[in-house]
């Protein structure tokens, strides 16, 4: 009883909106004059932040000289890249592999822990490693004592 109930009230709603669908629709008043959306637009980079950054071919040709020290996590890396005009690791950056192909992107922050024992400190790029490879790495490398893992 309660199902044929709620039956009849579906195919009362279904019916009422089938009608209300095909009944015309209200022409509104006019009005004076139709206003146009304002366009949306990109903020403009300045001249200045544009030419402190790197050229792409660049950050290739140094990605390629250092590749040797990236630490790769589901073939992900991140690195950041010195800028000799504002003296510090400015440009953060993400690069991913497929096969011997580097694609880069920018990022606007590292989310990896950085690696500080390099085998160049000069080298103009800083590498990042995920905190699971650091700590195994600091594991095996230090005399630092480690709590005994709780994994299985």
């Amino acid at each position: 009883m309660v199902g044929f109930i709620i039956g009849v009230i579906f195919a009362y709603g279904v019916q009422r909106e089938g009608t209300r669908r095909n009944s015309p629709k209200p022409v509104p008043p006019p009005t004076a004059a139709p206003v146009a959306a304002p366009a949306k637009t990109e903020p403009l980079r300045s001249d200045a932040a544009l030419k402190n950054r790197a050229s792409l071919s660049a950050i290739e040709n140094i990605f390629t000289q250092y590749e040797s020290q990236a630490v790769w996590h589901n073939d992900l890396s991140e690195v950041a890249l010195w800028n000799a005009e504002t003296g510090k690791y400015a440009e953060c950056l993400e690069v991913m592999r497929s096969g011997e192909y580097y694609y880069v992107r920018t990022i606007p922050r590292l989310t990896r822990a950085v690696i500080r024992q390099t085998t160049d400190p000069a080298a103009p790029l800083l590498f990042t490693e995920p905190i699971d490879v650091q700590l195994k790495r600091l594991k095996e490398n230090s005399s630092v004592w480690f709590p005994p893992s709780t994994e299985p």
